[in-house]
Order: C-alpha cells, then structure tokens, then sequence
C-alpha cells in the first residue's frame, strides 16, 4: 500500500514538475534541476512511473486538441525512455490518426526490432506499409520472416497478408507451413479449409473437415465440421449423399447429437420438414433431451404448421423452464393460431396471475388482444396498466394510437388530450399536440363526392341504335300543331 501511495505522488510531483513554468515556483532551477536528479535513480528502477506521467501530459494535450505539441513531446520522451513499447505505440497512432503512415511505419520499425518475438508489431506495420502505399516493402516484410522463422504464427499472419493481396495461392501455401508447425490448432485448418472453399477445392475442403472430426476435442468443432460439409455438398448438388452418410455413421455413434442436427439441416435443405423433425425426434428418444434439440424441434413444428404437436412439445418445454414468461406467450399466440381463442386467453390470464400487477405485460396482452381483433379488450388492458403505473403516461397514448388505427379519431383526440393535461413534459406536449392536428386534418378534410355510376354500353347507345332492327317499322307521330290540346 505504501509502495503504491509513494509511485503515485512521485507521478503527481513530475507531472506538475514537467507541466508547468519555472516561475510558478519559488525554488531556483539549480533547486529543481537538484530534485529531478534526486528522483532519477527511482525512475530508472521504476520506468512505469515516468511512463505514467507521460501519459498523463500527453493525454492533456489531445484534450486541448493539441497535436502538433503531443507530437513534439512524444519526440522527447521516447528519447528517455527508447525501450517502451506502449510509449512507441501511442507515438504511432498518434501519427496514424494523422494519416502519417510514413512516420508510423518508421516507429513500427523500431518496435519490430526491439521486440522481434512480438508479431503483432510486425502485423502493425506491415499495415503501415500498405497505408502508405509501399506495398513493395510490406511483401518483403513477409518474405523475408518466412525464411528466417520458425513460429507458426507469422505464417499464419502472412497468409491474411496474402488473402488481403488476393493472392490465394500464396496464402494457402503460408497456412500449410503454419499447421506444420502448429497441427493441433483448428483455427488454422478453418482458415484452409475457407481458401479450399473459395477456389472449389471441394475434395480438398471435405478432407479438412474429415480431420477436423477425427481429431475433435470439443463439441463447437464438430459443429463447425459438420456445417461445413453440409455446405460443401449443397454446393455440389450433393445433399442426399451426405445424408446417406450421416445416416450411416448414426448406426455406429446413434448417442452423436451433432448428427441429429447436421441431419436436420440436410432435410431441412431438401425442403422435408417432416424429416427434419423426425431427426430431432429420434434425438430426444435416444435421451438427447437438451432444452436446444426441444427448442429446435418447436419451430419445425410451427414452421409446418403441426400445431397440435406444436403445442405438445411447447408445453413440454415449459415444463423444462417454468420461469421463463416468454414461453407462456408463446403458447398463447400458438393456441390462437390454432383457432384456440379463449384458451389463448386463459393463458394469457395464468401469465398475468403469475408475475402480478406487472404494468408493461398487461399492456402486451392488449397488444396481443389488438392483434386478435379485440379492439376494446386492448383498451381495457391498456388502461389497467395505466392505473398500475399513473406516472408512465405512454400507456394512455398508446391506447389513442389504437383507437386512431381503428379509425375513432375523436376517441383518440380525447385521450391525447387528457395526456396533455396531465403531463409536465413540454416536449411531450408538442409531440402530441402535432399528432391532434393531424387528427384535426383527418376529420377536416372533404368527403370525397360519391361516384357517379358508369352507364352500362346498352345505355350508352342512341336511341336509333337501341330501338333496333324493328324501328323502320314504327309509324312516325304526327307534328304537334299550333293550338292543339
């Protein structure tokens, strides 16, 4: 503790030291040229004090929006302290943040050369290079630590170099030496068996997989292998063989769970939802009863429209997580689906007795009952919610948002009105007095004129043409004469 006390007072005492004029104090500077040399025999034990107060002031400067002084002052203290790789660093974001990948690179150097074994270094500026348009030095930057290393993790960073560079040929050259070096690690084969893919080594890619599931110590990897091969043979118009082949192996291995699901996604593919769901079935009969196969095994269900196993299975699961109301509102929108209305609601009802008076989950049952068509059970819910919650104003405006979808706009005026009312919040206040105007607009506005009925062709027609063939038979009527009665 005390260690600690006396490394942060010495940070305070430089820092003021080093930040501020002579004049601000009254010691002369033979005074204080004496005091910095009787703490630098503790900075040179304690580097990481100094390397604080630097920081300290430079991140003083960046404050004040002054970089060109960062700069300067960066210049000075990598001259005390050369060795400093967190010092370096921040002197090249500095320059990067500038677009001064020159600079940046000059540092990234020196950084390389100080810590050789850090590849990371090596990676930043190889970066630089390329930012700086040199892409002739990042290439030999690469070249030339391929003939010289034996560490598998610079070929691997070369191969993204490569990747970048769109020469896949090299990149997957620098892969393969990388798992020489390293063949346990399975980031490494992912990373070439995603090169295999992209220049349609589909054999090549299958082999990578194959290994992967050999070798696999962990669940992730035989899922990641698995997915893989399904794509692979879906590119190759290869679906059922695989599914041949998983079939297969799940006569050797039926306690495999990951077969199950690469196998419900083939079916699933081949547009057989029934089999996708019976693989997941026959899962759960072999005892692979986790909650993710249920889940999974739920919305084949509900994608193929198999409500009343839908249901089951859901009910099962609820069973599994009692906990989790989100469950509950899922059977209920189910039980609807299924032209169940009234247990849908008798199971909204059990949720709501189960959390208690919870505002904001009555107000999702009357949206819930606003999608179902109940217009007027929305609003009740809605104003249950707003007397649980009389602080919270925005289940009244939403209930004038469904009485406005319906179509009752001055039902919905007035309780925008109430809000206003009530409400202290000025800019709620303008919110809702523009959506009254729009109403006001709505209600306003002219009813369009009733459309005159079109006249069918036959009304159309001229007399002489309606009349027809037997009108050249008609005695025409005498001229009404002058006088007559």
């Amino acid at each position: 503790m005390l260690k600690r006390e006396h490394t942060v007072l010495v940070v305070f005492v430089i820092t003021i030291i080093l930040a501020l004029p002579l004049t601000a104090f009254s010691v002369e500077t033979a005074d204080k040229d004496a005091f910095l040399q009787e703490i630098s025999g503790f900075i040179d034990r304690n580097p990481d004090v100094f390397e604080s107060a630097i920081f300290l002031m430079a991140d003083d400067y960046l404050r004040q929006n002054k970089i060109d002084e960062t700069i300067a002052f960066y210049e000075k203290a990598v001259k005390i302290l050369p060795g400093n790789e967190n010092l370096l660093n921040r002197f090249a974001n500095l320059y990067k943040g500038r677009s001064d990948y020159v600079k940046a690179a000059e540092i990234y150097k020196r950084m390389t050369e100080l810590k050789p074994e850090n590849i990371t270094n090596f990676q930043m500026l190889s970066n630089a290079y390329k930012n700086a348009g040199q892409n002739d030095k990042a290439l030999a930057l690469w070249e030339d630590l391929m003939k010289s290393s034996n560490n598998a993790k610079v070929f691997m960073q070369a191969s993204i170099f490569y990747s970048g560079e769109n020469d896949i040929e090299k990149a997957t050259e620098a892969v393969k030496k990388a798992i020489e070096l390293d063949p346990e690690n399975v980031s490494y084969l992912q990373a070439i068996e995603g090169y295999y893919i992209g220049t349609k080594k589909f054999n090549d890619a299958e082999a990578i997989c194959n290994k992967v599931l050999r070798g696999a110590k962990a669940s992730w990897q035989k899922e990641w292998a698995t997915s893989e091969l399904v794509n692979i043979y879906q590119r190759q118009n290869k679906l059922a063989d695989l599914i041949a082949r998983f079939e297969k192996d799940l006569l050797q291995s039926p306690k495999e769970l990951t077969l199950y699901r690469s196998l419900a996604e083939l079916y699933q593919r081949s547009s057989d939802l029934g089999k996708a769901a019976g693989a997941y079935e026959r899962a759960i009969a072999q005892g692979l009863n986790d909650r993710d196969t249920n889940d999974r095994l739920l919305d084949l269900y509900e994608r193929s429209n198999k409500l009343d196993k839908a249901e089951t299975q859901l009910k099962k699961i609820i069973v599994m997580a009692p906990k989790e109301n989100s469950l509950y509102e899922r059977l209920a929108n189910l039980l609807f689906k299924a032209g169940k209305k009234e247990e849908a609601k008798r199971t909204w009802n059990e949720l709501l007795a189960k959390v208690g008076n919870d505002a904001r989950m009555i107000s999702r049952y009357g949206d819930r009952l606003n999608e179902w068509g109940d217009v007027n059970g929305a609003v009740a819910q809605n104003r249950k919610a707003q007397a649980l919650d009389p602080k919270n104003l925005w289940y009244t405006i939403h209930i004038a948002d469904i009485l406005a979808a319906k179509g009752d706009l001055n039902a919905a005026k007035k309780e925008l009105n109430d809000v206003i009312a009530k409400t202290a919040d000025v800019r709620m206040k303008q919110d809702l007095e523009s959506k009254i105007k729009d109403i006001d607009a709505k209600l306003n506005a002219p009813k369009a004129a009733p459309a005159k009925p079109v006249a069918s062709e036959e009304q159309k027609q001229k007399p002489s043409e309606k009349k027809g063939f037997f009108s050249i038979f008609e005695k025409p009527k005498p001229a009404a004469t002058k006088g007559a009665k």
